[in-house]
């Protein structure tokens, strides 16, 4: 079977090269471990809890762009950057994808625009994006402390084992 070409496909061709413009090699490095592995936790998540492969998709393209712009401009980690993030990637990616309904984009941009709210229940989209975010945090390193105690975490671990 050839492999085919997929809305995926589109957004990475869009994040790929604003990764790979990223100076610091560090920061490159870690772009591409937390954002694509945040990706791959998302559709993961979504696909476990009952979603199609299409939400899986928008999933795993949010996951992919929930932080960009804190790689791109090392400046942006405030308490804000999840809108911040989202606007960027509303300007340099979302409006650039083709493929994707209206209501699809939106339903990316939320996700990254509320990935920093763990403390509050939100939209069901969202919650996959935070609790792929808050598995990423704790699997780079599962001996750190630090966030694998995150009841968040422990509680998505619970749920997928």
């Amino acid at each position: 079977m050839e492999r085919q070409y997929t809305r995926l496909d589109e957004a990475r061709n869009i994040i790929d090269p604003i990764i790979k413009e990223i100076r610091d090699e560090e920061s490159k490095r870690g772009a591409y471990v937390h954002l694509y592995g945040v990706g791959l936790i998302a559709s993961w998540i979504a696909l476990k809890r009952g979603h199609s492969r299409e939400i899986a998709e928008l999933a795993e393209i949010a996951g992919m762009l929930h932080d960009l712009l804190k790689y791109v401009d090392r400046t942006e980690d405030g308490d804000d950057h999840a809108h911040k993030c989202a606007d960027y990637a509303r300007e340099y990616v979302l409006k650039r994808l083709t493929s994707f309904t209206g209501e699809e984009l939106d339903m990316i941009y939320s996700g990254i625009y509320n990935h920093m709210d763990k403390h509050i229940k939100g939209h069901w989209f969202d919650e996959i994006i935070k609790d792929a975010d808050a598995a990423q945090h704790a699997l780079r390193n599962p001996a750190e402390d630090y966030f694998y105690q995150v009841p968040r975490f422990q509680q998505v671990l619970t749920e997928l084992l």
